[in-house]
C-alpha cells in the first residue's frame, strides 16, 4: 500500500456495496468516481 492512501474498513466497503446494488445505472459513475477517490485522494498516489 501507499503511504498517505486511505484504507477502506469493512464497513465502509460494506456500506458502498449495498449502495451499488441499489444504485441506478447513472448513479454507478458517482459511485466508482467515489471509491476511486476514497482509496486515492490525491493525483500524485493514483500516478505512483
Amino acid at each position: 500500500m501507499t503511504p498517505n492512501m486511505k484504507t477502506m474498513t469493512p464497513r465502509e466497503l460494506a456500506e458502498h456495496l449495498r449502495a451499488l446494488k441499489a444504485s441506478t445505472e447513472q448513479d454507478l459513475d458517482e459511485l466508482l468516481t467515489d471509491l476511486l477517490v476514497h482509496s486515492y485522494p490525491t493525483k500524485l498516489i493514483q500516478n505512483s
